[in-house]
């Protein structure tokens, strides 16, 4: 049995390719803003020969000409869908991107990531031998950096895990950077939260709140070790402080949502990744006079948990509305920002 959660039969998880299984049409996403030509590496390793995908959307909100210029040599490849959109936010450009996508699946990376030969057939076939998945989450992998100047996010998935209850999130912690969807699923349920996430309100954890609004909505998440992307996202230590003050000020804010919803079953997620995540660490460093950011973690974490219970929420979509009512005069639907 390759699952560290109990209670799920071998035969949940995949098997070997089978080259006979009917795959589903899919979309392949980048959100981008500001990349120029670092992101032609990204294309070049999605586009190379023998990837099981229909097309792919890149989804551009920079100012300026560069990405775009990057990309002309690209556009050729009848593939390519390349769109331009003067919003600004991660969450708003996955949400411009799953309403531009075409295929029944959407599988995203970052600007700033290569993708493996197995991307996204992976994903693939997990949505094509388990129906009630709406998500699928890989491995994101780290290049080689000088280790003594920063560190480049990562999340690594050693074994499958099928997740079919909220209580299982605490060991599926996947990232938007290897990470695929069910396109009518999630639109169904709201598109991703556009407070949360790079650019927003709460600057982090949009991938991880779509992935417990599956689950309470009754669909399942599953990882996969077999899918994985190189990041090549250096961050100082200086700015990795940084990165993690916002991380976890997005993680309070998006796991006190369900809860304020009525959600009870989804407490146990927020006393989590505050205890494992926060604390634990914080303390572990204090007592072993490690440099660190000292209680920066926690201190953010519960300064989002604070904001995000004093922020008006959307209860039918599990989203937080924007700060501006204008934004989205109707609560009831999910906010897709104009083309």
């Amino acid at each position: 049995m390759r699952s560290t959660l109990s209670g799920i039969a071998d035969n949940a998880f995949p098997k070997a390719s089978d080259e006979s299984l009917a795959l589903p049409t899919t979309s392949a996403l980048i959100c981008t803003r500001n990349r120029g030509a670092s992101l032609v590496p990204t294309v070049c390793s999605i586009l190379s020969p023998g990837r099981s995908f229909q097309e792919l959307v890149i989804i551009d909100q920079s100012p300026g000409d560069a990405t775009e210029a990057a990309l002309a040599p690209f556009r050729s490849d009848p593939r390519l869908r390349y769109i331009r959109s003067t919003t600004r936010g991660l969450s708003v450009a996955r949400n411009i991107a799953l309403a531009e996508a075409r295929c029944e699946v959407c599988a995203f990376t970052d600007d700033d990531c290569e993708v493996d030969d197995n991307w996204p057939r992976a994903h693939q076939e997990i949505f094509a031998r388990h129906p009630q998945v709406a998500i699928t989450y890989g491995s994101v992998r780290s290049v080689h950096h000088d280790e003594t100047r920063g560190f480049i996010p990562i999340y690594e998935v050693s074994e499958d895990r099928l997740c079919t209850a909220i209580r299982h999130k605490i060991k599926a912690r996947g990232i938007g950077a290897n990470m695929a969807v069910r396109r009518d699923v999630v639109l169904k349920l709201g598109g991703f939260d556009t407070e949360l996430g790079a650019g927003a309100r709460f600057a982090s954890c949009e991938d991880g709140d779509i992935a417990v609004r599956c689950l309470l909505a009754g669909y399942y998440v599953y990882e996969t070790a077999a899918s994985s992307v190189d990041h090549y996202g250096f961050r100082t230590w200086e700015q990795a402080r940084a990165l993690m003050r916002d991380s976890f000020f997005g993680i309070g804010a998006a796991f006190v949502k369900p809860i304020r919803c009525g959600h009870r079953e989804a407490a146990h997620i927020l006393f989590w990744e505050l205890w494992s995540h926060a604390l634990m660490p914080s303390l572990r460093a204090t007592l072993t006079f490690q440099k660190n950011m000292g209680w920066g973690k926690t201190a953010s974490f519960l300064r989002g948990v604070a904001n995000g219970w004093r922020t008006p929420i959307d209860r039918t979509h599990l989203v937080y509305l924007p700060e501006l009512a204008s934004a989205q005069p109707d609560s009831n639907k999910p906010a897709l920002p104009p083309q």
